[in-house]
């Protein structure tokens, strides 16, 4: 059965009495353009000459009526549809009065829309609310008066000048800039850059204050406002598209960046200035903060700070992130669809493609920007509601945008051509195959080499060196490498020699004495003590002589180490290098290590010989997590490719999680006596990409959903 056509609308809902029309300058293309106030809710509406000349005649209450006198009256023939669009829009916005009970059941059930679930309103505006604290309309109209020389030309070229001049002597004196910022980089410092922001942000709202004061635009209030649970404070200026000149709207936007800025300039200036005190230091926490905060976020036209309201006046162009993201929907539609999608208006060809570019930035700038809240929440609350929340901000602001993209596709496929519907099935489909594939990528991971049988010597506590083996000389097992001195260990040994001598005298002395027999148990216990004492010494100074463990060739001796140099226990002092075959020693992640097996195929590529591989087998692969790296060579701090921790007393303790695979060589390549590092790649097990990344997630719900 065919549903019939709706009636076209006749009878026309008067307009509510207190709503303003007032003249807001011309359109891009030179037509007029008003504005529309509605002064309960504090909303504003842009109105092209259609929509005003419509209006005007509105009372006439018939639709028919209104159109009539339109064509009879201008130059403009409206149609029904656009009338009836114009009606729906007052409807929508409630901005007609209600009579029937039929109208008044339709705002009502507009309403209820609107506000139609609380815990919605909730969910979605706890990131971000206002609290009104201030009505300074009246306090801002005495403080203009006053204030008005600093919108005087000459003003502006002074501070200008001397922001100029602080810059200048910040690039003379940058080293001295340089370190008090990173000595401010502290807990007292964080305390300090939060008074500055306060006082910052508060110089940038009374910019944007007084400016809108100054052409008669009244702040309806003033207050706070929580973005992230985050206080900023915000100032209400809705009122200055009132203003037809586009120009004065621009001031009042750019207003509190320009005051920052200012301050920012001023104060730099003054640090350079004034002597060293606490004053100086609030200089520098202003200065810094104001610069970082206007440059670094306000500015942004990506967000609803003062960037976009900024780049909406200059372009006239209200709705700027609405109008863009509509083109770039079009755009996106005739690219990927091939619909036929109208234009959502005539705009010229460079400002067209400049729009959808912005559009596509800002998709991806707030992509990143929410996905960075929705992590936030994740980590600010308890872990189950910072679960929910991070879902809720996914799904919200990420998510069902998307979604409804897509459903529209759906819903227009029909008008798409076939090729292009078999495309898209088919892009989608082959991408989600090869994301799904268990793909043989092999394990890619740094490398030594090093013979199979060698040993780096260490000094076992600090200590001076007595006599060191000559480089390359070849040595017996048990032979001499390294002879130690500690003065102090020697001290200690001489000293506990002497009490065990003295000890020993004593004890004969009462040994021979019949009344000395009660006290010889005694005697015997400590000179029992002085003998250990005396072995322990001996024992560790013996190990100050570093021996051949095995018949070998002496390598890599340190240069900077002589007789009578001094060692830590973390310095390799040389390296004695044995006969057998080479070794290859791999540090894998801990994600890679379950995909490896014992006796798999392997690569290795010599850094030191571009272009040469040897062939290589896996042959152990350990499963305790590597503390130390086991060459000063693969240590970043000393060029190379392992990063390690600088906050520690080794030089060699590994900063990530690596783990040891030993790799055999084959017979038909033997790289170089040099020890070296390179990289290895290692076969390894099949893994899907897309299972790949999802584990991490499915890790991270688990541990979360576990109470």
């Amino acid at each position: 059965m065919i549903s019939p056509a709706p009636l076209p609308l006749t009878d026309l809902l008067p307009l509510r009495p207190e709503l303003q029309i007032r003249p807001a300058g011309h359109d891009r293309d030179g037509t007029p353009t008003w504005t529309l106030q509605d002064p309960v809710n504090n909303q504003f509406y842009r109105l092209g000459w259609v929509e005003f000349e419509l209006l005007s005649r509105w009372p006439a209450g018939r639709a028919d009526e209104v159109l009539r006198q339109v064509a009879a009256e201008t130059l403009l023939r409206p149609t029904q549809d656009e009338i009836e669009a114009l009606h729906q829009f007052l409807m929508q916005n409630q901005l007609l009065e209600v009579r029937a009970p039929g109208h008044a059941h339709a705002l009502h059930t507009l309403h209820q829309r609107s506000h139609a679930s609380r815990l919605r309103w909730l969910l979605h505006h706890y990131l971000f609310f206002r609290v009104p604290l201030l009505r300074p309309a009246a306090a801002l109209e005495r403080l203009s008066q006053w204030l008005a020389w600093v919108y005087r030309p000459w003003a502006g070229w002074l501070v200008l000048g001397l922001s100029a001049l602080g810059l200048g002597l910040t690039v003379r004196q940058w080293d001295s800039f340089a370190a008090t910022l990173a000595q401010s980089l502290s807990p007292a410092g964080f305390l300090g850059y939060l008074v500055a922001l306060a006082v910052t942000k508060s110089v940038h709202e009374l910019g944007h204050a007084l400016t809108a004061t100054r052409y008669g635009v009244r702040v309806a209030h003033m207050g706070v406002a929580f973005l992230v649970m985050w206080p900023m404070l915000y100032t209400d200026t809705t009122e200055s598209w009132r203003l037809s000149d586009r120009r004065q709207r621009l001031a009042i936007a750019s207003a509190g960046i320009v005051s920052e800025l200012a301050l920012a300039g001023l104060a730099l200036l003054a640090w350079h200035l004034v002597g060293e005190g606490p004053l100086k230091e609030a200089l520098f926490f202003v200065a810094t903060t104001a610069w970082v905060i206007s440059l670094g976020l306000n500015i942004s036209p990506f967000m609803r700070f003062d960037g976009y309201f900024v780049l909406s006046d200059a372009l006239d162009m209200p709705n700027l992130h609405e109008r863009a993201a509509a083109l770039a929907r079009v755009q996106l539609r005739r690219s990927v669809l091939g619909l036929a999608e109208p234009e959502p208006e005539a705009l010229p060809a460079r400002l067209r493609r400049f729009l959808i570019s912005f559009a596509w930035i800002t998709w991806l700038y707030r992509l990143t920007v929410f996905t960075g809240i929705a992590i936030a929440v994740y980590l600010f609350f308890f872990k189950l509601l910072g679960l929910f929340l991070f879902a809720v901000e996914i799904t919200w602001f990420v998510i069902k945008p998307i979604w409804h993209e897509l459903r529209y596709w759906y819903t227009q496929r029909a008008r798409a051509p076939r090729s292009r519907r078999v495309l898209l099935l088919a892009i989608p489909a082959a991408l989600l195959a090869v994301a799904l594939w268990p793909w043989p990528t092999p394990v890619r991971a740094v490398a030594w080499h090093h013979p199979g049988q060698s040993v780096t010597l260490y000094s076992p506590l600090p200590a001076r060196v007595q006599f060191l083996a000559q480089q390359g000389g070849v040595f017996s097992a048990g032979a001499p490498l390294l002879i130690l001195d500690q003065p102090d260990l020697s001290y200690r040994a001489e000293r506990a020699a002497l009490t065990r001598d003295t000890v020993d005298a004593e004890w004969r002395s009462v040994a021979s004495l019949e009344e000395g027999l009660e006290r010889l148990p005694l005697v015997l216990q400590g000179r029992a003590l002085r003998e250990a004492e005396l072995q322990a010494e001996v024992a560790e100074g013996e190990r100050l002589t570093l021996t051949a463990p095995f018949d070998g060739k002496l390598v890599d001796v340190d240069p900077n180490i002589g007789v009578g140099s001094w060692v830590n226990p973390h310095q390799p002092v040389a390296s004695l290098v044995g006969p057998g075959p080479w070794q290859v020693e791999a540090f894998v992640t801990q994600s890679d290590l379950p995909r490896l097996q014992a006796g798999a195929a392997a690569r290795y590529y010599p850094a030191q010989l571009p272009g040469t591989v040897w062939a290589a087998r896996v042959v152990d692969i350990e499963h305790t997590r590597l503390t130390q790296l086991p060459h000063l060579m693969l240590a970043a701090h000393h060029g190379g490719p392992l990063p390690t921790l600088a906050d520690t007393r080794s030089p060699l303790q590994a900063r990530d999680s690596l783990y040891r695979v030993r790799l055999a060589l084959g017979s038909d390549g033997e790289p170089p006596a040099a020890v070296g590092w390179g990289h290895a790649v290692i076969d390894a097990e099949p893994r899907s990409w897309l299972i790949e990344q999802l584990k991490p997630v499915a890790i991270v719900l688990i541990r979360e959903l576990i109470f």
